[in-house]
């Protein structure tokens, strides 16, 4: 659960840090004020400090460090930076808190060591590191704390002592962590369950016709970056209704869940997609299809559903068929996805009054085509039966 397959955790992790931007970047600006707080503090508490190190050494150090941080936010791929930079950020930060620290112990003051906790605390919850990374940063800072400390002659007593504390912060903060991780992933997966269950039809367990108008949009989009032509197929089961006549609405549940188990096979590529589209009303779209895989996609579907050998006593040959209307056309960025749908509306109507049980294409230039219009007297001489 802490980790998904590469594809979901590179999504999780971008909705995630977009999600919490604004949080991300008020938790920073807090972290610079509290430092200067703090900085204010110490004139008070520990003159001798102050006396010995002035305030630009530290502020130095932190300040830059965060208003990098910062800045990486605004980057336009900051969800790939940040992860990236932050944990070397939060290393140096360490380190300049350890260095401060060690050397406000040599000159007699002890209470500096509290600054690496609280600084081992911010890494895990504030600055918006996953909990992976936020334990390695904070694995280093201990070494590099037992090293420099060792180093500079603090006596093995007061060493384990702080080590200790260093290292039970460390188990809290990271058993913390953890559960909080865990509890987000798991509440990003049902969220994203819950999506797709409003994406999906309940019947036919395909996608539905909100789940077909977003993909629509986004591969005519794609089309229009790429100058890729689009399909759209319209598929309809050919005398549905007196197929439930006849045989009851179960079975015509049972035909709707197998043919539209036999149209998803036909969208096979990431911006393919079978939905249905509304009734006995199935769309199939087909990115970066020429006219000619179209056609064949659109007989090989026929096939398909007629090898299902469903017997249907009220259509031709008593077996259930189906008439497909394509439309294939490259989109253009003045024109929006409506008239591919048009297009392919009127297609299944050619195909439907030439017979059905075939397959209709159509991709004649659509400027003049208005949404909402249809004209089926147009179809008789325009139509391509069969795409041919």
């Amino acid at each position: 659960m802490m980790r998904f397959e590469p594809a979901l955790e590179s999504s999780y992790r971008a909705q995630q840090f977009h999600g919490s931007l604004r949080y991300l970047r008020i938790n920073l600006a807090i972290l610079a004020v509290l430092i200067l707080a703090i900085i204010g503090i110490d004139h008070v508490v520990m003159p001798e400090v102050r006396a010995a190190l002035p305030n630009l050494a530290r502020l130095g150090v932190m300040v830059p460090l965060l208003a990098i941080a910062f800045a990486v936010t605004f980057l336009r791929d900051a969800a790939t930076w940040y992860p990236r930079v932050m944990p070397v950020l939060m290393t140096i930060a360490l380190v300049g808190i350890i260095v401060i620290g060690l050397w406000a112990w040599e000159q007699g003051e002890p209470r500096i060591f509290i600054r690496l906790l609280l600084g081992t605390i911010a890494i895990y919850f504030v600055v918006g590191l996953p909990f992976r990374p936020a334990v390695a940063v904070n694995l280093l800072g201990v070494a590099f704390y037992a090293w420099a400390a060792s180093a500079r002659g603090m006596t093995s007593i007061e060493l384990l002592h702080n080590l200790s504390m260093l290292l039970m912060t460390n188990v809290i903060c990271a058993a913390g962590a953890f559960h909080l991780e865990r509890a987000r992933r798991r509440a990003w997966l049902d969220s994203n369950r819950l999506a797709e269950t409003a994406m999906q039809d309940g019947l036919t367990g395909i996608p539905n016709r909100r789940r077909f108008d977003e993909h629509l949009q986004r591969a005519w989009q794609q089309g229009v970056r790429e100058h890729k032509p689009l399909a759209l197929l319209f598929a309809d089961i050919d005398h549905f209704k007196k197929y439930n006549d006849r045989y009851g609405h179960q079975a015509g549940d049972e035909v709707m869940k197998a043919v539209a188990a036999s149209l998803a096979r036909f969208a096979r590529r990431p911006l393919d997609l079978t939905a249905r589209y509304g009734g006995e009303e199935f769309a199939v779209v087909l990115f970066d299809a020429a006219r000619e895989h179209a056609a064949r996609v659109g007989e090989e579907i026929l096939a398909d559903v007629r090898a299902l050998g469903i017997t249907h006593a009220d259509s031709a040959g008593s077996l259930l068929t189906i008439s497909v209307g394509i439309a294939c056309v490259v989109p253009m960025a003045r024109r929006s996805s409506a008239g591919i749908v048009q297009l392919a509306d009127q297609a299944l109507y050619a195909a439907k009054d030439g017979g059905r049980n075939q397959s209709r294409l159509l991709e004649a230039e659509y400027e003049h085509m208005k949404t909402g219009y249809f004209s089926r007297e147009a179809l008789k001489g325009d139509a391509d039966p069969g795409g041919q």
